[in-house]
């Protein structure tokens, strides 16, 4: 988990009571609110859960190629520390960046929209990156 998602859950544990309410921002001790996007707190939780999801799978996938951070950040054209980010969630990359890391380790990326409700899956199969000639 990384640290900013570490600091969003103790967050909203301290904010909740043993009755299940929710403390008023007002009755805080001072300090103990962390800075959150101008989107929210629950966007920043989701942002990174999503980040931390795709970093497994980027680890994962590297790890299952049986290649080294170092040669993978060199195929990619990145740095080591840009591969670290991706691969520990600090980061939530664009669609373009995961298709172009899968790409490197000889993955494709497929999307998949699975409704909440039971119904129809959508699944999607993004187009491979150019490869460089």
């Amino acid at each position: 988990m990384n640290e900013s998602l570490k600091a969003k859950m103790a967050l909203a544990a301290e904010l909740l009571n043993a009755d299940g309410s929710v403390t008023p921002t007002a009755d805080l001790p001072a300090g103990l609110l962390v800075p959150e996007s101008a989107s929210g707190f629950a966007a920043d939780v989701q942002d990174a859960l999503t980040a931390e999801t795709v970093a497994h799978a980027l680890k994962l996938a590297r790890q299952q190629t049986h290649l080294s951070a170092a040669e993978l950040a060199r195929r990619r054209g990145v740095s080591r520390g840009r591969l670290s980010q991706l691969e520990n969630g600090s980061v939530n990359p664009t669609v373009g960046t995961l298709a172009e890391h899968a790409g490197a380790l000889g993955y494709d990326v497929t999307v998949t929209l699975t409704p909440r409700r039971a119904g129809k899956t959508i699944q999607v199969d993004l187009p491979q990156p150019a490869q460089a000639q």
